[in-house]
């Protein structure tokens, strides 16, 4: 299927189809590309898999029509441990967990819960090794590439996790040959350049606002939010209501009806799953390629905070503003001035940020000068601010600790 609209040729994943022991297509997995085409380069998972999923829910691309097909999608163990990462429905995805994750009791744990909300899992490139038997009661499929662990060698495992009720998916099928042996063995799906290459999905992706989403997600964390005030805040942000009707819509969120609101958006997918895809939208975003960056942020903006819970006469949310857009020129990579150009902030923010004026100026220098561990400007602070700098520090970094999961 051909996209009908100009224009939509940017590149956003590549997808490598699974079929069954007829040939028949039976899912695709769902592959990272960055700028190149033909091979996934990243630096880090986390935000390669983020980036596939909102490509996935949020982009336009002619995947629209395959959303009936389950997807394979790769999982790092920080994304499994995070609770802001599974914000899709169960039915439409295999959760596959890389050959190389380090397999604790916290990750099985966490593995053990989702699964019993419904998720299905598959251990990618399985190397019938001991370490990963604690998983296998939550396994709904195991991944063996055959050209690297040929099957013969391993016929008595095959068979055990057959008994077991495990699926079988043989990937790296090269030759008819070995098509035909894994079939005699019994494995169920199948993947490779034999049955056909991974093919480049191109469409329009929907660029994310860093600071909306986060916006989103500082309010979420009140417990008395209502959702007429998150729909409010979600409708003064015209690419974030734009996304979140887009996910609504998207048969891959699993729900049965479309909306047209933004108040019908905010119910239908609820405040935990707003929260969600505001983080998982904020870590995907093109222009946010810097998670560690967007980490100290928000520990900035929530220590700014609260300093000024501590004083008289600061606004908090204007304290966390100062905090947050005081970076985000860095994050977003423009210039400072081009970005307090494109926001309407007060002559008291601006200030703050531009120059450390002001009472929120002198909040914004003692937590930056803390981050920086600039011991002199620390040392000339009187003892009872230093000593709230240091308690605001720690509860803020404890805070994003929270919001942001196991992520580093």
């Amino acid at each position: 299927m051909e996209l009908d609209v100009k224009g939509y040729d940017e590149l956003m994943m590549a997808q490598q189809p699974i079929f069954d022991r007829q040939k028949k297509l039976f899912g695709y997995e769902l592959l990272f590309r960055g700028d190149q085409e033909s091979v996934a380069i990243f630096d880090n998972h986390e935000v390669a898999t983020s980036q596939v999923i909102v490509n996935l829910c949020i982009g336009i691309s002619k995947l629209e029509a395959q959303t009936r097909q389950p997807f394979f999608i790769n999982m790092t163990t920080e994304l499994v441990l995070s609770d802001a990462f599974f914000p899709i429905s169960p039915d439409t995805v295999y959760i596959e967990i890389l050959e190389d994750q380090k397999i604790t009791p916290d990750f099985v744990a966490a593995v053990k819960r989702w699964h019993e909300k419904g998720f299905r899992f598959v251990l990618d490139d399985y190397h019938f090794t001991p370490s990963y038997d604690p998983l296998l009661p939550f396994m709904s499929m195991v991944k063996v590439d055959v050209l690297n662990t040929p099957p013969y060698t391993v016929i008595d495992e095959i068979e055990s996790l057959k008994r077991s009720g495990i699926e079988l998916v043989a990937e790296k099928i090269e030759t008819e040959v070995m098509f035909e042996h894994c079939v005699e063995l019994g494995f169920h799906y199948f993947q490779g350049y034999y049955l056909k290459r991974p093919e480049i999905i191109k469409g329009k992706k929907i660029d994310s606002d860093v600071q909306g989403a986060l916006k989103i997600v500082n309010a979420l964390q009140s417990t008395s939010i209502t959702i007429d005030q998150v729909a409010d805040l979600v409708g003064q942000n015209p690419t974030i209501s734009y996304q979140m009707l887009r996910l609504l819509n998207s048969p891959v969120v699993g729900l049965n009806r479309k909306v047209e609101s933004i108040k019908e958006a905010v119910v239908y997918l609820g405040l935990a799953q707003i929260k969600r895809w505001a983080m998982l939208i904020t870590l995907s975003s093109q222009r946010s390629s810097n998670p560690e960056m967007l980490r100290v942020l928000l520990i900035r903006a929530k220590c700014c905070e609260h300093l000024a819970s501590k004083a008289n006469m600061i606004c908090l949310e204007q304290a966390f503003t100062v905090g947050l857009v005081s970076g985000l020129d860095q994050l977003l990579q423009i210039s400072r001035k081009e970005l307090l150009s494109q926001i309407t902030l007060s002559d008291d923010i601006q200030k703050a940020i531009l120059e450390f004026g002001g009472p929120l100026g002198r909040i914004l220098f003692s937590v930056t000068s803390i981050e920086d561990e600039n011991w002199d400007s620390i040392s000339k602070l009187p003892v009872k601010v230093r000593a709230s700098v240091n308690e605001a520090f720690f509860e803020s970094l404890k805070w994003v600790n929270q919001i942001t999961g196991a992520i580093k």
